[in-house]
Order: structure tokens, then C-alpha cells, then sequence
């Protein structure tokens, strides 16, 4: 018995010990429960106390500001002051943030999608913008319809592509306030969640950044009114500072002497180490560099009413004790160069004035002042999108989410300063411009010309057999591919048929006294006449006589085959024998002049005796429905 004994005081022991470290542990959560409760009852920074918990989303709102058009070249952010405050001071500046297209269609599409220019195929401000190929594929597969299966409440407001029509509502979007066509700040119209909208000229109804900046807020403050456990996503697409770059009232005496976009390039012309444009652009003439500064001007002063929205945003999330819950992403689609190597205005180029975007996010979490130097895109906006509502992007979209440079900066750099590997991040990226030359079949969205044609065939325009006033037809080749077929119905037949049953519309009362008088004299002394018969042409030789003395021939004249009477007479400077020579005068080919009008006159000619031969058919066919008819009756 002794031996055991202090085996079992150890065993004693040590479930004493795990007695008294589980009760310690149950004391412990009672007191940190009880200091949440007090925590929540004491006041808040606002001096306001709360008596519960309130209601909201576990997922963080987002809220997306681009604009169209901004550079960071030409000093665009030095004048938003209120933005560079809210988001660059109070979360992330991304200093090196460039787009892949610096066009405002494809690089949109790229913002929507996550995808490069040669997969989503928007290649410029025409070609597939908005097109069919784009609603039936990419536009299906934008950062609003994963959003909106995670139960966001999505809204947009403001410009989407150049080409939006105004005709439906892209997929995914639950508040849709979109602009028809391009960017404008006045007379323009919108497509309001089914029903289009024109606005007029009134600044206090009507400017667009206004407009969006309240629409939107709206929006936000009902969505969580509405419903309080539900996230929120909202897009501000700003028209500034776009032309035609009209400012708000209060802001057009702003920036008067401004120089800021008269750059290290600015008017350094000709280059001809560069691509052909630049190499036969010349120096800006004097007033092409004034218009510059005008312009430049007029750009920041638009963008003070962006600046204003930013913090109208901030302001109603720091309200709505919605800011330490919400992402505020603010880009733009592409930059801008005035005056740049010569070029006086636009974007589009591959250079960094044209590819180069201001790029900022404030969100949960986000230290305030951190700098981010890592290449980012417009590739990756998507994706962070995503990242940003936990949502995975995993083979859909080409970028990356940049949340991971934001949470982890020190371990983005490609190598540390021991040599030592760390993740990786890219330090190049593609600028695409233009159709790349890509094969029909490897393209993803792209449809047959068979397809196409038989989808261009089933339009009412192209139904076979013509309708008058129908231009071309669909039909069937003999290889059995379709084709277009100009139509060679007559336009007018049917107003001809009309006119034929109209009664004369003369106006006789237009004929005077004496007009009236002369006639009647002219039918006595003549046609009345006891001894006046008429004349009929009646054998072969007096009609062709008669023809070519109108025509001024001699019927006299022998030609090599023959007599001029045996001729036929169609034109009055060229005959045609029996046997098919043809003879003309000399002087149609004295000089090219005399030789183009008398082919004109012949066009005319036949012309003229098309529309003959179309009367003698429908006489013809008149003639024989008739004939028909009355044998029919006959029969009966």
C-alpha cells in the first residue's frame, strides 16, 4: 500500500491543478462578457450613448469614386485637398497605379471586369463597346453580379461606356442611374431604373456631379434604413474632369494662372526616337499653348466638385457610424496629356502621363498616410473589389486583389534586404491599344461570319422577297452561304399606280384673260379648219427620216455598210448599223470634258428608257390581268 501511495498524491494533484485552471479560465470570459456590456453602454466618440448594439452588415460596405479623365501628371490631386485629407491621410496612396488601356471603353470594361483588353475584347471607343458580343459574355461576369449573390445591395450612378444607349439595365445592379452616351455636366439624359430622364441646364437641378453625388447618398442612407444587416455597394462614376470641363458656378473664377501641366515634355516636339505621331508633331503654335492653359484650368475646377462629393460621402458614413465598416476606393479610368510632346489635348497614348491614375483606398484596418509603391492596375480593382466582400476571384478575372499590399506592405518587395526571398508582385505590366491581331477562332466571345449573317438575316430590314422601299435582301447563294442582294424594286412604282388614278390637280385660274383669249384664237384659225388633217407617220423609212432630221442627220449620207436609213437612231452624235458597228462623231473624244458629258448624257439615256420599259410592263400586266378576267367571266 505504501508503495502506491505517492503515485496517487501526484494523480491528486494534478487534477486539483486542472480544477482551479478551468475555473480561473470561466472567471476570465465572465469578466471580459461583462466589460463588452459596459463598453457598449458607455458614450461614444460623438458623446452620444448607445443603449444596444447597433443593427449592421458583418460585411463591409464599399463605395468605388472614379472619375474620367484625371491625370496625376499634370498635378490634378494637388487641388483636391478634401480628398487627399479623407483618403490619402486616413489610408492607402498607392503611388505607382497605372491602367492597361488608356481609352475610356476598354479601360472601364477592365474596371468592371478584371479582365485585360484581349480577353473582355472592348478594344476601343467603337469597336464591341457595348456591343452584343460584350452584354452576352463580359458584362454577365462584372464585380456587381458576384456582389449581388452575396447579398450587397449594388447601385450605380454616372457614366458607364461611351455607347450605353439608354435601352437596359446591365446585370447585377440593383439602383441603376446611368448616363446615355459620353460624359456632359448639363443637357444630358439618363436611364433611372427603367425610365429615361432628360435634364436641362439649371446648376441647382441638373449638374451631373451633383446629381450623382446625392443619388448615391441617398441610396445608401435607405439601403440602411431598409435594411441594416444588408452591405452596401456603390459605384460614383464622376463625369470631370471630361469636356466640355463646365464647373460649378462657385468655381470658375478658381485657378487663374495655373501652370501645373506645363510638364518637363510639355511641348517638346518633334521626337523622333518615338512612334510615328510623335515623330511629325511639330511645336504648338502660340495659341495652341494658351489653349492649353485654358484648359488646364477649366479641368481642375471641374474637379472641386468631385472634391466636395468625397467628403459629403465621408461625412455621411461618419454619421451613419458606417465609416470603420466601409472600403472608399477613389481612381480614374485613364490620365491625360495638354500640350505633351505637342499633342494639345487627349489621352490614349502609351506613355505615363496618359497611363499613370491617382489610386486610393481608406477602409477597416487601413493605417492612415501608408504609401504603397508596388505597381498597381485598373486589372486589379475587380479583384480587390472582391477580396474586399471575401468573395474569391480565382480563374475569372485576370488581376489581383491589392488588399494583400495594404495588410502585409513589408512583405511585398521581391527580395529583403538579406537576400532573403518574399512574395512576389510584379514590376512590369501590358499596355494594350487597339484590335490585336488574334485569330476568329481563338477568341472566346466571337461569332462566326455564317453566325453573324444569320443573325443579320432574321432582321425585318434584310426579309426576302423586297418591300418597296426596302434597300437589300438576305439570300441564298448557290454555294449556299447567305449574302446581301441590293433590292431592284422600283422605290416609286407604287405612287406611280396612285398618280394614274389621281384626276388632274391644274389650277386653271391661274391662266389669264388674255392668255385664254389667245388660245381659243390659236384652236380656231388652226385645228378647226375645214382643210386641217393630221399627219401619221406611217412606213419604216419616214420614221427613221423623221427621227434623224429631229436629231440633225442627213438621211442621205452612205456609210461604209450601208444607207443611215437602214440605222437604228438612238443617239444624235453615235448611230448603230443593222450589222451592230457603231459610228460616232469625232468631236465626243476631242477632249476628256466632251468625252464625260456625253457618257453622262448616256446614263441618262438609259436611265430614262429603264423607267419607259418599267411602264410598258406594268401596261402589259394590266393588259393581261384584264384579258384574264373577262375570260374568266366568259367561262362562268
Amino acid at each position: 500500500m505504501n508503495h502506491y501511495l505517492p503515485s496517487l498524491l501526484h494523480y491528486l494533484a494534478t487534477i486539483l491543478f486542472l480544477i482551479i485552471l478551468l475555473n480561473t479560465s470561466l472567471d476570465a470570459a465572465t469578466d471580459r462578457s461583462r466589460y463588452r456590456k459596459a463598453a457598449r453602454n458607455l458614450p461614444n466618440s460623438r458623446g452620444k450613448g448607445k443603449s444596444q448594439t447597433k443593427e449592421r452588415s458583418s460585411k463591409p460596405n464599399i463605395v468605388v469614386i472614379l472619375t474620367d479623365d484625371q491625370d496625376v501628371m499634370l498635378g490634378s490631386m494637388d487641388v483636391m485637398n478634401k480628398t487627399r485629407r479623407i483618403l490619402a491621410d486616413g489610408g492607402a496612396t498607392f503611388t505607382n497605379a497605372f491602367v492597361t488601356t488608356p481609352m475610356c471603353c476598354p479601360s472601364r470594361s477592365t474596371i468592371l471586369t478584371g479582365l485585360h483588353t484581349h480577353n473582355h475584347e472592348v478594344y476601343t471607343n467603337n469597336e464591341h463597346c457595348g456591343s452584343l458580343s460584350w452584354r452576352r459574355g463580359p458584362e454577365t461576369r462584372t464585380f456587381a453580379t458576384y456582389l449581388q449573390r452575396e447579398d450587397y445591395r449594388t447601385g450605380y450612378f454616372g457614366k458607364y461606356l461611351n455607347t450605353y444607349n439608354g435601352t437596359y439595365i446591365p446585370p447585377g445592379w440593383m439602383e441603376w442611374v446611368g448616363l446615355i452616351r459620353n460624359s456632359r455636366f448639363y443637357n444630358y439624359s439618363v436611364y433611372r431604373n427603367g425610365n429615361k430622364i432628360t435634364h436641362g441646364n439649371s446648376y441647382h437641378d441638373d449638374y451631373l456631379t451633383d446629381l450623382i453625388a446625392n443619388d448615391s447618398m441617398t441610396f445608401f442612407k435607405l439601403s440602411k434604413q431598409v435594411y441594416p444587416t444588408r452591405p452596401v455597394a456603390v459605384v460614383l462614376s464622376m463625369p470631370a474632369p471630361h469636356g466640355p470641363e463646365d464647373a460649378a458656378p462657385q468655381y470658375q473664377h478658381m485657378f487663374d494662372g495655373v501652370m501645373t501641366h506645363r510638364t518637363a515634355t510639355w511641348n517638346v516636339a518633334p521626337n523622333p526616337d518615338k512612334h510615328w505621331i510623335f515623330q511629325y508633331t511639330g511645336k504648338m503654335t502660340t495659341q495652341m499653348m494658351a489653349f492649353t492653359d485654358v484648359l488646364q484650368r477649366k479641368r481642375l475646377q471641374t474637379l472641386l466638385s468631385v472634391d466636395d462629393a468625397v467628403e459629403k460621402i465621408y461625412n455621411l458614413l461618419k454619421d451613419m457610424d458606417e465609416l470603420d465598416n466601409t472600403y472608399i476606393l477613389f481612381t480614374s479610368d485613364h490620365g491625360y496629356h495638354a500640350g505633351q510632346f505637342g499633342l494639345v489635348k487627349g489621352k490614349s497614348m502609351p506613355y505615363e502621363f496618359d497611363v499613370r491614375v491617382p489610386f486610393y483606398i481608406r477602409g477597416p484596418n487601413i493605417p492612415g498616410g501608408t504609401v504603397i509603391p508596388n505597381i498597381v492596375l485598373n486589372v486589379d480593382i475587380a479583384p480587390t473589389i472582391l477580396d474586399m466582400a471575401g468573395i474569391s476571384h480565382r480563374d475569372v478575372m485576370d488581376g489581383k486583389s491589392v488588399l494583400k499590399l495594404v495588410y502585409n506592405a513589408n512583405a511585398t518587395r521581391s527580395r529583403s534586404g538579406n537576400g532573403r526571398k518574399r512574395r512576389l508582385w510584379r514590376d512590369t505590366f501590358l499596355i494594350e491599344r487597339g484590335q490585336q491581331r488574334k485569330t476568329n477562332e481563338e477568341r472566346s466571345n466571337y461569332l462566326p461570319k455564317d453566325k453573324r449573317m444569320q443573325e443579320e438575316c432574321a432582321k425585318p430590314e434584310y426579309e426576302s422577297p423586297c418591300k418597296p422601299d426596302q434597300l437589300k435582301e438576305c439570300i441564298l447563294d448557290t454555294d449556299g452561304t447567305l449574302r446581301f442582294r441590293k433590292c431592284r424594286v422600283p422605290k416609286v412604282r407604287k405612287e406611280r399606280k396612285r398618280k394614274k388614278k389621281r384626276r388632274c390637280q391644274c389650277n386653271r385660274s391661274q391662266l389669264s384673260k388674255k392668255e385664254k383669249k389667245s388660245q381659243r384664237k390659236f384652236l380656231r384659225d388652226h385645228v378647226s379648219q375645214d382643210g386641217y388633217k393630221p399627219r401619221f407617220m406611217r412606213d419604216e423609212r419616214e420614221v427613221n427620216e423623221t427621227a434623224m432630221a429631229i436629231q440633225g442627220v442627213d438621211p442621205d449620207v452612205e456609210l461604209a455598210d450601208g444607207p443611215v436609213r437602214n440605222a437604228v437612231v438612238i443617239d444624235p452624235k453615235c448611230q448603230i448599223s443593222r450589222n451592230g458597228r457603231v459610228v460616232c462623231e469625232d468631236e465626243i473624244f476631242a477632249s476628256p470634258q466632251a468625252w464625260m458629258e456625253h457618257r453622262q448624257f448616256l446614263s441618262k439615256q438609259i436611265e430614262s428608257l429603264k423607267d419607259n420599259i418599267n411602264r410598258l410592263k406594268e401596261i402589259r400586266e394590266y393588259v393581261v390581268d384584264k384579258k384574264t378576267k373577262e375570260t374568266k367571266s366568259l367561262h362562268m
